[in-house]
């Protein structure tokens, strides 16, 4: 099942042109208040 085939990913490529290589949601953390930080 599914098109078996191979993509080597090499150096900086990026796999979608316009986003960021990390998504915005690791920065999202809560602190020992319950309070969320890392949002916009």
């Amino acid at each position: 099942a599914g098109a078996e085939f191979v993509v080597a990913l090499c150096g900086e490529m990026m796999t979608m042109p316009g986003l960021p290589r990390a998504p915005a949601a690791e920065a999202i953390h809560i602190n020992e208040k319950g309070e969320i930080e890392g949002l916009f």
